[in-house]
């Protein structure tokens, strides 16, 4: 599905919303249920997700690229094979090595067989115009984690990921996958912060909702500013 026909609403409000938009944040990580309400993204996420979409080609309805809202913080997140399209579609992209691992930094291997997790991987990426290989290499003492079912398989993505981002950074620039973020837990907001504050209509009203989202541990950067935007509206309220 193409996403030419997704426009960027006016508001995040439920409201506002056509229900192929409303699809879309949904499956895209930009909206999630909260008991019988729906909560929604910024919309300053909303678009500047929609432009990624625009600038990289990826399809979100693939899962090609998607948003996360991780240890607080709002991510765009692609999948390796949309890094690959990504490359592939610059038309300098020449395929990559095969990814090696190693024990000890210094014997490479095709094929992992021990139980043991690999010290680390490496690729190149193989661009036109490059007499050499971008390498990269991803360890595990840096990236490896615990719970990873496929170790090597994961650590090889990840050392890919970096691989193609250095060989194509402005094509590539704000795109991160899930394994570059591995070790924070996705989560999404007990509360529609963000309603909540633009919704409240005293500051005491305010204070209360922005001590409520201090106590949980789910205040950003982007709440605490919207919260003092909205503190100095009432200030100049009281002025007037």
């Amino acid at each position: 599905m193409s996403t030419d026909v997704v426009e960027l609403p006016a508001s995040a409000r439920p409201e506002m919303l056509s229900p192929e938009q409303l699809a879309l944040f949904e499956f895209c990580g930009l909206a999630w249920k909260q008991g019988d309400k729906i909560a929604y993204a910024p919309l300053a996420v909303a678009q500047a997700f929609i432009q990624t979409v625009q600038r990289s080609g990826l399809d979100p309805w693939a899962k090609q690229i998607y948003a996360a809202n991780i240890g607080g913080k709002w991510t765009i997140l692609a999948g390796i094979d949309g890094l690959r399209l990504v490359a592939q579609r610059t038309g300098k992209y020449l395929g990559q090595t095969p990814v090696q691992w190693t024990a000890d930094g210094q014997t490479w291997v095709d094929v992992w067989l021990s139980k043991e997790p690999p010290a680390a991987a490496r690729v190149g990426v193989k661009k036109a115009g490059e007499p050499d290989p971008t390498y990269m290499v991803a360890t595990w003492a840096e990236f490896g984690q615990p719970r990873w079912k496929q170790p090597a398989h994961m650590l090889g993505i990840r050392a890919e990921s970096h691989a193609l981002r250095k060989a194509f950074p402005m094509e590539m620039s704000g795109l991160y996958t899930p394994e570059d973020f591995d070790d924070a837990e996705e989560i999404a907001p007990s509360e529609d912060w963000y309603s909540l504050i633009e919704g409240a209509t005293t500051k005491d009203e305010l204070v209360q909702v922005v001590n409520r989202a201090k106590n949980l541990n789910e205040m950003t950067d982007e709440l605490r500013k919207l919260a003092l935007m909205r503190h100095g509206d009432f200030n100049r309220s009281d002025d007037e």
